[in-house]
């Protein structure tokens, strides 16, 4: 008879892996977690054991079995699978669903302390409209409402789950043909059960309404569920304390001792205002999208966040947000839905659940065309990278990120290279530098100064992630590159990168790559440039003067005694070298006291590395963005700093004072800059070509 329904197998040969005892689900069944041997997909399994010669039980698990498989609707477990294993003494049966936890141990979780209103009214009005669902629309009766018999779903969607005794209403009536309530409503404890059923009135339980047994059970689970714990006599139904005052009076209803009289479970969903909350609303109207008109759906999104401030981050999660991603799986995305899913992701806690529900959306999203989808999923990056692993990085997303940094649009191209200053720390140190590197390369000759300013900064910003050996091979030629830019803002960012990663140039790099590069920007048309390309110069004469001295009392320590006098110190225009902080072994970059150091905190033409924006410049997207522009305020070159600057050249006499409108006449005039205005993200003026190898990264690309 039940050939169609079950599977006769051996242990061994079980589809699915049994995990951990979830404990008691209701009467002879328990619950366990399990996954299936196919593709490792979590599921839960309903487990009973009962003795092969009691036909009563056996008969009624097989009807749970039966008419599970049969059932689909959202407040009942969703069934996958079953199996009947017979052996000597005992029968086994097995039903696989999908995973679900039991009611009493979703309220023991720590989100649940306190149990939010919002979630209790959420979860009952799922168990109502289950048991609407089967007394008005499928005229059967439940028979086993209680604590034990409802489960919680990860979406937190409350599901009735045992079907042991379910069975049609119209045949209560018939001794010939007994139902599996009338054989099984022994084994349900006494309190959960009305008169009629205690007297087996079965022409009495026939003849009123199919809700009406179910009814009396709901006004029980209602007992229980503000209660916390289950029923121990029927005398509990009458404390009315733990009850919501708006659901006390159709609690009364539920549970009247005339069954005609009782409340129909769709009358209490329809009629009371404790369902109508914010929770309800929200899933609601995601339920009924594809029926909404398109200035609906875009009102709904765009007010969703401010709608959600009250309610619990993991209902948010586990909720809401699979909700929405639902919602828009099959339709066009518009803006308005996805500012919201993504403003959403920021409330994901669960990496797990991250990278198998979400991360396939936002992959979907990488691979969009339309630039302003790019857009926003590249500006919210932040609230989302933080749960993607390294490994899921290297995988799918860079792999989809990479034509980004050949985009048309200079804005994907900007946000592109913020985004990497994010996902670098999670990325292998060889993906950096063969693929990563090669691609900034490229964008320092970008048209637009505001990508290759930012270019700059990220560079600097990952080289502790690329190895020692790729520092000291590439950074230096990286930098130096750019300080012959055209934009002040390049020029800038490349003399705090070198700042920033001083560790790696030793005393050669910095003689005869970084001071020749460095120099002729001291006489820069930015003041702002000028001041900090001096300042770094000060610190690579420590450092150069550092190595002369050691390298004298080498030769003193080898040479004649009248050999090791030291020669007179030159006089005039000296570099203010801190002697003591050289000798004593310290970083020379750093050496010399508050006044001597290159500043990172000071704001030399928009371009920071120590500020709050991280370094970026936002100048031109900005302007790109709002269609807005203006110059920027060069600042002033201060008198202690000519006069420093006199030092430098040499002694007095030997060339015309340096003072306003006054200039050396061995020295470069200094690059015209359009009057000192960083070249901002849209502008037409473009980088200069490579000229030589002194331009290049080294061998990067060779």
């Amino acid at each position: 008879m039940f050939a169609k329904l079950t599977s006769l197998v051996t242990g061994s040969s079980l589809p699915f892996t049994l995990g951990d005892d979830k404990g008691t689900a209701w009467n002879w069944w328990t619950l366990h977690d399990a996954k299936m041997k196919a593709d490792g997909a979590k599921v839960s399994v309903f487990r009973a054991i009962i003795p092969n010669t009691d036909e009563v039980k056996l008969g009624l698990a097989r009807n749970s079995l039966k008419r599970l498989r049969g059932m689909k609707h959202p407040s009942i477990v969703s069934f996958k699978d079953s199996h009947e294993m017979p052996d000597r003494s005992n029968v086994t049966f097995y039903i696989v669903t999908e995973p679900v936890v039991t009611l009493a141990a979703f309220l023991d979780m720590d989100e649940m302390r306190g149990n939010p209103s919002e979630v209790l009214a959420w979860g009952l009005r799922a168990v109502v409209s289950g048991v609407s669902f089967l007394t008005n629309e499928c005229k059967l009766v439940y028979g086993s409402l209680c604590f034990g018999s409802v489960f919680v779903s990860h979406t937190l969607d409350w599901k009735l789950g045992i079907f042991d005794l379910l069975s049609d209403h119209a045949g209560l009536a018939k001794a010939l043909d007994p139902q599996p309530f009338a054989q099984g409503f022994p084994f349900v404890s006494g309190q959960y059960l009305p008169g009629e059923v205690h007297k087996k009135e079965w022409q009495a339980v026939a003849d009123a309404p199919a809700w009406a047994v179910d009814a009396w059970g709901l006004g029980c689970f209602i007992q229980e569920l503000f209660k916390g714990a289950p029923m121990e006599a029927v005398a509990e139904l009458r404390n009315l304390g733990a009850i919501p005052r708006g659901l006390q009076g159709d609690y009364q209803k539920l549970l009247s001792s005339q069954p005609q009289k009782r409340l129909n479970p769709q009358q209490l969903l329809q009629r009371n205002s404790f369902f109508r909350t914010k929770l309800n609303d929200i899933v609601e109207f995601l339920d009924n999208l594809i029926l909404k008109e398109e200035v609906e759906r875009n009102r709904f999104f765009r007010s969703l966040k401010t709608s959600l401030r009250s309610l619990p981050a993991f209902l948010i999660q586990r909720k809401i947000l699979p909700a929405c991603l639902a919602a828009v799986e099959f339709g066009n995305v518009s803006t308005a839905a996805l500012q919201a899913i993504l403003d959403l992701v920021e409330c994901v806690a669960d990496e797990t659940y991250f990278e198998q529900d979400v991360l396939p959306f936002l992959l979907k999203l990488l691979g969009s065309t339309d630039v302003t989808v790019r857009l926003m999923l590249l500006s919210s990056a932040a609230k989302f990278i933080r749960l993607l692993s390294g490994k899921m990085i290297e995988s799918k997303f860079y792999p989809g990120l990479q034509p980004y940094f050949k985009d048309a649009d200079p804005r994907i191209r900007d946000q592109t290279i913020k985004c990497m200053s994010l996902l670098a720390p999670k990325m292998n140190q060889k993906t950096l530098n063969s693929s990563l590197l090669p691609h900034l390369a490229q964008l320092q000759r970008d048209p637009e100064a505001a990508i290759r300013t930012n270019t700059t900064v990220l560079i600097s910003k990952i080289s502790q992630y690329l190895g020692e050996a790729s520092c000291k091979r590439i950074l230096l030629n990286a930098f130096t590159r750019v300080l012959n830019d055209p934009a002040p803002s390049v020029r800038n960012a490349g003399i705090l990168a070198i700042k920033e990663t001083s560790q790696y140039y030793g005393e050669e790099d910095i003689s005869r790559k970084l001071v020749p590069t460095l120099a002729p920007l001291v006489t820069d048309a930015d003041p702002g440039i000028s001041i900090s390309s001096f300042q770094c110069l000060e610190k690579s004469f420590q450092v150069l003067r550092a190595y002369a001295e050691r390298r004298e009392k080498e030769l003193a320590s080898v040479a004649p005694p009248q050999a090791q006098a030291r020669p007179s110190e030159p006089s005039g225009g000296g570099f203010g070298v801190d002697e003591a902080a050289a000798a004593s072994g310290g970083d020379p970059w750093t050496a010399g006291g508050d006044n001597d150091g290159l500043d990172l905190g000071m704001d030399l033409g928009g371009m920071d590395l120590g500020g709050d924006d991280g370094g970026w410049d936002d100048g031109g997207l900005d302007e790109m963005l709002q269609g807005s522009g203006g110059g920027v305020e060069e600042p002033s070159l201060d008198d202690g700093v000519s006069q420093h600057l006199g030092g430098l050249m040499g002694p007095a006499g030997a060339e015309e004072k340096v003072g306003p409108g006054a200039r050396r006449k061995h020295l470069a005039p200094p690059r015209k800059t359009g009057k000192g205005k960083p070249m901002k993200l849209g502008a037409t003026k473009r980088a200069p070509k490579s000229g030589g190898d002194d331009d290049a990264w080294g061998d990067l690309l060779a």
